[in-house]
Protein backbone atom coordinates (compact mmCIF):
# COMPACT_ATOMS: atom_id res chain seq x y z
CA UNK A 1 0.00 0.00 0.00
CA UNK A 2 2.90 2.68 0.94
CA UNK A 3 4.18 1.67 -2.43
CA UNK A 4 0.77 2.64 -4.50
CA UNK A 5 0.72 5.46 -2.48
CA UNK A 6 4.25 6.59 -3.79
CA UNK A 7 3.82 5.88 -6.66
CA UNK A 8 0.62 7.28 -6.79
CA UNK A 9 2.04 10.83 -5.07
CA UNK A 10 4.75 10.92 -7.79
CA UNK A 11 2.22 10.75 -10.65
CA UNK A 12 0.37 13.41 -9.19
CA UNK A 13 3.41 15.89 -8.98
CA UNK A 14 4.63 15.16 -12.41
CA UNK A 15 1.14 15.93 -13.98
CA UNK A 16 0.52 18.82 -11.61
CA UNK A 17 4.26 20.49 -13.14
CA UNK A 18 3.28 19.79 -16.55
CA UNK A 19 -0.07 21.26 -16.18
CA UNK A 20 1.61 24.22 -14.54
CA UNK A 21 3.74 24.49 -17.50
CA UNK A 22 1.50 24.65 -20.07
CA UNK A 23 -0.55 27.40 -18.21
CA UNK A 24 3.07 29.18 -17.80
CA UNK A 25 3.42 28.52 -21.36
CA UNK A 26 0.29 28.94 -23.67
CA UNK A 27 0.35 32.99 -21.86
CA UNK A 28 3.63 33.70 -23.34
CA UNK A 29 3.99 37.63 -24.46
CA UNK A 30 7.40 38.01 -25.71
CA UNK A 31 10.19 35.22 -27.19
CA UNK A 32 12.19 35.81 -23.44
CA UNK A 33 9.53 34.42 -21.71
CA UNK A 34 8.54 31.61 -24.34
CA UNK A 35 12.38 30.34 -23.36
CA UNK A 36 12.24 31.13 -19.63
CA UNK A 37 9.37 28.67 -19.79
CA UNK A 38 10.52 25.93 -21.42
CA UNK A 39 13.89 25.88 -19.74
CA UNK A 40 11.96 25.71 -16.36
CA UNK A 41 9.79 22.88 -17.87
CA UNK A 42 12.90 21.16 -18.97
CA UNK A 43 14.78 21.71 -15.59
CA UNK A 44 12.50 20.01 -13.80
CA UNK A 45 13.31 16.75 -15.54
CA UNK A 46 16.74 17.10 -16.14
CA UNK A 47 19.67 19.11 -14.30
CA UNK A 48 21.75 20.39 -18.09
CA UNK A 49 19.67 21.87 -20.46
CA UNK A 50 19.61 24.69 -23.17
CA UNK A 51 17.23 26.31 -25.07
CA UNK A 52 19.11 27.34 -28.57
CA UNK A 53 17.73 29.12 -31.38
CA UNK A 54 18.00 28.41 -35.28
CA UNK A 55 17.85 31.55 -37.24
CA UNK A 56 19.67 31.84 -40.90
CA UNK A 57 21.37 27.85 -40.27
CA UNK A 58 23.32 29.58 -37.74
CA UNK A 59 22.70 28.31 -33.93
CA UNK A 60 22.22 30.86 -30.84
CA UNK A 61 22.07 29.82 -27.16
CA UNK A 62 18.71 31.32 -25.83
CA UNK A 63 19.17 30.18 -21.96
CA UNK A 64 20.85 27.11 -20.18
CA UNK A 65 20.26 25.84 -17.21
CA UNK A 66 23.26 23.78 -15.43
CA UNK A 67 25.73 24.22 -18.39
CA UNK A 68 28.49 27.04 -17.98
CA UNK A 69 27.99 27.89 -21.77
CA UNK A 70 29.25 31.30 -22.53
CA UNK A 71 26.41 34.38 -22.90
CA UNK A 72 25.99 34.88 -26.85
CA UNK A 73 26.74 31.05 -27.80
CA UNK A 74 26.08 30.84 -31.13
CA UNK A 75 27.71 28.56 -34.25
CA UNK A 76 26.90 27.52 -37.60
CA UNK A 77 24.17 24.50 -38.27
CA UNK A 78 26.98 23.06 -40.64
CA UNK A 79 29.09 22.63 -37.77
CA UNK A 80 27.38 20.43 -35.44
CA UNK A 81 25.73 17.02 -37.30
CA UNK A 82 23.21 16.22 -35.10
CA UNK A 83 21.58 19.52 -35.29
CA UNK A 84 22.04 19.04 -38.80
CA UNK A 85 20.09 15.56 -38.60
CA UNK A 86 17.33 16.98 -36.26
CA UNK A 87 16.94 19.66 -38.91
CA UNK A 88 16.81 16.81 -41.77
CA UNK A 89 14.62 14.36 -39.38
CA UNK A 90 12.14 16.56 -37.14
CA UNK A 91 13.15 14.08 -34.83
CA UNK A 92 14.84 14.03 -30.86
CA UNK A 93 18.58 13.03 -32.10
CA UNK A 94 21.07 11.03 -29.32
CA UNK A 95 24.74 12.31 -30.19
CA UNK A 96 28.26 12.13 -29.20
CA UNK A 97 29.17 14.97 -26.91
CA UNK A 98 32.27 15.13 -29.81
CA UNK A 99 33.38 18.48 -32.20
CA UNK A 100 31.72 16.64 -35.43
CA UNK A 101 28.53 15.86 -33.35
CA UNK A 102 27.51 18.78 -31.53
CA UNK A 103 29.84 21.67 -32.42
CA UNK A 104 33.31 22.61 -30.54
CA UNK A 105 31.55 24.94 -28.02
CA UNK A 106 29.44 21.89 -26.90
CA UNK A 107 31.47 18.97 -26.34
CA UNK A 108 33.46 17.23 -23.47
CA UNK A 109 36.47 15.49 -23.00
CA UNK A 110 34.83 12.31 -22.49
CA UNK A 111 34.30 9.87 -25.11
CA UNK A 112 30.87 8.75 -23.44
CA UNK A 113 29.29 11.98 -22.96
CA UNK A 114 26.30 11.93 -25.08
CA UNK A 115 23.76 14.49 -25.14
CA UNK A 116 20.08 14.71 -26.72
CA UNK A 117 18.51 17.09 -28.84
CA UNK A 118 14.67 17.92 -29.07
CA UNK A 119 13.31 20.32 -32.22
CA UNK A 120 10.82 22.52 -32.19
CA UNK A 121 8.98 22.65 -35.04
CA UNK A 122 6.74 25.53 -36.54
CA UNK A 123 4.85 24.13 -39.67
CA UNK A 124 7.48 22.72 -41.75
CA UNK A 125 10.44 24.62 -40.42
CA UNK A 126 12.84 23.91 -37.18
CA UNK A 127 13.34 27.23 -35.58
CA UNK A 128 15.29 25.83 -32.18
CA UNK A 129 16.16 22.97 -30.20
CA UNK A 130 16.39 21.43 -26.87
CA UNK A 131 19.90 20.38 -25.84
CA UNK A 132 20.10 18.17 -22.35
CA UNK A 133 22.85 15.82 -21.17
CA UNK A 134 22.02 13.33 -18.41
CA UNK A 135 18.62 12.02 -20.22
CA UNK A 136 17.02 8.33 -19.33
CA UNK A 137 14.28 7.32 -21.37
CA UNK A 138 11.45 8.02 -18.87
CA UNK A 139 13.69 12.01 -18.69
CA UNK A 140 13.06 11.84 -22.72
CA UNK A 141 9.49 10.96 -22.76
CA UNK A 142 9.46 14.26 -20.42
CA UNK A 143 11.07 16.43 -23.04
CA UNK A 144 9.55 15.50 -26.12
CA UNK A 145 6.05 15.99 -24.28
CA UNK A 146 7.38 19.60 -23.60
CA UNK A 147 9.16 20.22 -27.09
CA UNK A 148 5.98 19.12 -28.41
CA UNK A 149 3.64 21.78 -26.33
CA UNK A 150 6.03 24.54 -26.93
CA UNK A 151 5.78 23.89 -30.40
CA UNK A 152 2.18 23.95 -30.81
CA UNK A 153 2.18 27.04 -28.54
CA UNK A 154 4.50 28.90 -30.68
CA UNK A 155 2.28 27.90 -34.02
CA UNK A 156 -0.73 29.07 -32.73
CA UNK A 157 -0.43 30.79 -29.56
CA UNK A 158 -1.75 34.29 -28.55
CA UNK A 159 -2.24 36.44 -25.50
CA UNK A 160 -5.15 38.71 -26.09
CA UNK A 161 -6.70 40.46 -28.77
CA UNK A 162 -4.04 42.78 -29.55
CA UNK A 163 -1.89 39.75 -30.31
CA UNK A 164 -4.21 37.90 -32.82
CA UNK A 165 -5.55 38.73 -36.49
CA UNK A 166 -8.61 36.81 -37.34
CA UNK A 167 -6.77 35.34 -40.69
CA UNK A 168 -3.00 35.10 -40.10
CA UNK A 169 -0.40 35.27 -38.31
CA UNK A 170 2.05 38.04 -39.77
CA UNK A 171 4.72 38.40 -36.89
CA UNK A 172 8.00 36.17 -36.38
CA UNK A 173 9.98 36.13 -33.36
CA UNK A 174 12.99 34.34 -34.46
CA UNK A 175 12.75 33.99 -38.01
CA UNK A 176 12.99 37.33 -39.28
CA UNK A 177 9.99 39.97 -40.25
CA UNK A 178 7.12 38.55 -41.69
CA UNK A 179 4.67 40.94 -43.81
CA UNK A 180 2.94 43.11 -41.81
CA UNK A 181 -1.10 43.32 -40.90
CA UNK A 182 -3.16 45.85 -43.08
CA UNK A 183 -4.25 49.19 -41.54
CA UNK A 184 -5.77 49.17 -38.36
CA UNK A 185 -5.98 45.34 -38.13
CA UNK A 186 -4.59 43.53 -34.96
CA UNK A 187 -1.54 42.29 -35.21
CA UNK A 188 -0.81 38.95 -35.44
CA UNK A 189 -0.14 36.57 -33.10
CA UNK A 190 3.57 35.90 -31.38
CA UNK A 191 4.94 33.11 -33.64
CA UNK A 192 7.91 32.01 -35.12
CA UNK A 193 6.96 31.77 -38.43
CA UNK A 194 4.46 33.04 -40.73
CA UNK A 195 1.13 30.67 -40.59
CA UNK A 196 -2.25 31.24 -42.30
CA UNK A 197 -5.26 29.81 -41.29
CA UNK A 198 -7.45 27.31 -43.68
CA UNK A 199 -9.81 29.57 -45.90
CA UNK A 200 -12.79 30.38 -45.94
CA UNK A 201 -12.61 32.94 -43.40
CA UNK A 202 -14.57 36.36 -42.54
CA UNK A 203 -12.88 39.72 -43.28
CA UNK A 204 -11.60 41.03 -39.87
CA UNK A 205 -12.95 44.34 -40.86
CA UNK A 206 -16.33 43.25 -41.76
CA UNK A 207 -16.82 42.41 -38.26
CA UNK A 208 -17.92 44.62 -35.68
CA UNK A 209 -15.94 44.40 -31.75
CA UNK A 210 -18.34 41.68 -30.45
CA UNK A 211 -17.96 39.45 -33.06
CA UNK A 212 -13.94 40.32 -33.41
CA UNK A 213 -13.87 39.23 -29.84
CA UNK A 214 -15.95 36.49 -29.97
CA UNK A 215 -13.55 34.41 -33.10
CA UNK A 216 -10.73 35.53 -31.00
CA UNK A 217 -12.28 33.33 -28.09
CA UNK A 218 -13.47 30.83 -30.33
CA UNK A 219 -9.77 30.17 -31.92
CA UNK A 220 -8.33 30.49 -28.18
CA UNK A 221 -10.40 27.74 -27.02
CA UNK A 222 -9.95 25.79 -30.31
CA UNK A 223 -6.30 25.67 -29.56
CA UNK A 224 -6.63 25.17 -25.76
CA UNK A 225 -8.68 22.49 -26.12
CA UNK A 226 -6.66 20.63 -28.50
CA UNK A 227 -3.35 21.10 -26.86
CA UNK A 228 -5.03 20.06 -23.18
CA UNK A 229 -6.85 16.58 -25.60
CA UNK A 230 -2.82 15.94 -27.08
CA UNK A 231 -1.41 16.09 -23.35
CA UNK A 232 -3.98 14.24 -21.57
CA UNK A 233 -4.87 11.44 -24.28
CA UNK A 234 -1.07 10.87 -26.05
CA UNK A 235 -1.46 7.21 -26.85
CA UNK A 236 -5.22 7.78 -27.99
CA UNK A 237 -3.75 10.63 -30.30
CA UNK A 238 -0.49 8.46 -31.80
CA UNK A 239 -2.53 5.45 -32.35
CA UNK A 240 -5.54 7.44 -33.82
CA UNK A 241 -2.98 9.09 -36.70
CA UNK A 242 -1.40 5.78 -37.01
CA UNK A 243 -4.59 4.16 -37.90
CA UNK A 244 -6.29 7.24 -39.38
CA UNK A 245 -8.93 6.96 -37.11
CA UNK A 246 -9.06 9.47 -34.37
CA UNK A 247 -12.20 10.23 -34.04
CA UNK A 248 -13.13 6.02 -32.75
CA UNK A 249 -10.18 7.01 -30.28
CA UNK A 250 -11.29 10.18 -28.85
CA UNK A 251 -14.79 10.13 -29.63
CA UNK A 252 -16.23 11.22 -25.87
CA UNK A 253 -13.87 14.06 -26.19
CA UNK A 254 -14.38 15.29 -29.10
CA UNK A 255 -17.97 14.88 -28.85
CA UNK A 256 -17.70 17.15 -25.76
CA UNK A 257 -15.72 19.57 -26.96
CA UNK A 258 -18.06 19.73 -30.34
CA UNK A 259 -21.23 20.78 -28.11
CA UNK A 260 -19.46 23.17 -26.20
CA UNK A 261 -18.11 25.00 -28.98
CA UNK A 262 -21.45 24.79 -30.70
CA UNK A 263 -22.90 26.58 -27.56
CA UNK A 264 -20.61 29.11 -27.06
CA UNK A 265 -19.42 30.23 -30.07
CA UNK A 266 -22.04 29.22 -33.35
CA UNK A 267 -23.98 31.96 -32.35
CA UNK A 268 -23.70 34.43 -35.48
CA UNK A 269 -23.40 33.96 -39.37
CA UNK A 270 -19.32 34.90 -39.21
CA UNK A 271 -18.61 31.70 -37.67
CA UNK A 272 -16.36 29.36 -38.75
CA UNK A 273 -15.32 25.92 -36.99
CA UNK A 274 -12.02 26.46 -35.35
CA UNK A 275 -12.35 23.21 -33.59
CA UNK A 276 -12.10 21.39 -36.51
CA UNK A 277 -9.08 23.42 -38.09
CA UNK A 278 -6.99 22.95 -35.05
CA UNK A 279 -8.32 19.37 -34.85
CA UNK A 280 -6.98 18.95 -38.27
CA UNK A 281 -3.90 21.14 -38.14
CA UNK A 282 -2.25 19.70 -35.14
CA UNK A 283 -3.77 16.47 -33.87
CA UNK A 284 -4.19 15.07 -37.44
CA UNK A 285 -0.83 17.02 -38.30
CA UNK A 286 -2.95 18.39 -41.26
CA UNK A 287 -4.27 15.21 -43.12
CA UNK A 288 -8.13 15.67 -42.49
CA UNK A 289 -8.29 11.67 -43.45
CA UNK A 290 -6.57 11.01 -40.03
CA UNK A 291 -10.01 12.05 -38.36
CA UNK A 292 -11.38 8.86 -39.71
CA UNK A 293 -14.78 7.61 -42.00
CA UNK A 294 -17.01 8.67 -38.98
CA UNK A 295 -16.06 11.75 -37.69
CA UNK A 296 -18.81 14.14 -38.17
CA UNK A 297 -16.89 17.00 -39.91
CA UNK A 298 -17.10 20.42 -39.59
CA UNK A 299 -20.11 22.50 -37.56
CA UNK A 300 -22.27 24.42 -39.97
Amino acid sequence: MHLLESVHAVRSQVAHELNQFVRRLRQYRTEAEWVSYVLDGAAEFVPYVAVFSLRNNTLHLRGRQGFDFPEGLSFPLESAAAFGSAVETKDPVVALRSPGEVGPSLSTQNQADRAHIIPFTNGSRVVAFIFAAGVDHDTLNALELIAGIGSLVLERQSNTALHMHIASGDIEMLGGAGPRPAPGAPPGPLTFSTQRLPSPLPAWADLDEGQRSLHVRAQRFSRVTIAELQLSRPEACRAGRDQANLYVFLKGEIDKARDTYRKQFMTIPSMVDYLHMEFVRTAAEGDELKLGADYPGQLV
